[in-house]
């Protein structure tokens, strides 16, 4: 199985790479704001501003909540191996500190 680089280290093909997840969830922010600013300056109603500004607000947060579970995954938990059920209860608690 051929090993690619991500988030500063190296992971097998199969594994999810966040660091592409994480470029892909931002691009779509991005997106999102581009939308912003076209609804603003088209003198879009102000409700359908506030509608797209939140969705951006909670897309962001859960950019910042799996940046931040990966940081503590990959840092501060750094020197274990975490089976599929460690990580699942770690994503739980993650999920937890979102809401």
């Amino acid at each position: 199985m051929k090993s690619i680089k991500c988030c500063q280290k190296t992971i097998n093909k199969k594994e999810e790479c966040e660091c592409k997840n994480s470029l892909d969830h931002l691009s779509r922010i991005e997106g999102q704001i581009k939308t912003l600013k076209k609804y603003i300056e088209d003198g879009k109603r102000c409700e359908d501003v506030a509608v797209l500004t939140t969705s951006i607000a909670k897309s962001f947060d859960t950019l910042r909540s799996r940046t931040l579970k990966n940081f503590f995954v990959n840092e501060v938990l750094s020197d274990r191996k975490f089976s599929k059920k460690q990580l699942e209860k770690i994503d739980k608690i993650f999920k937890l500190y979102k809401k």
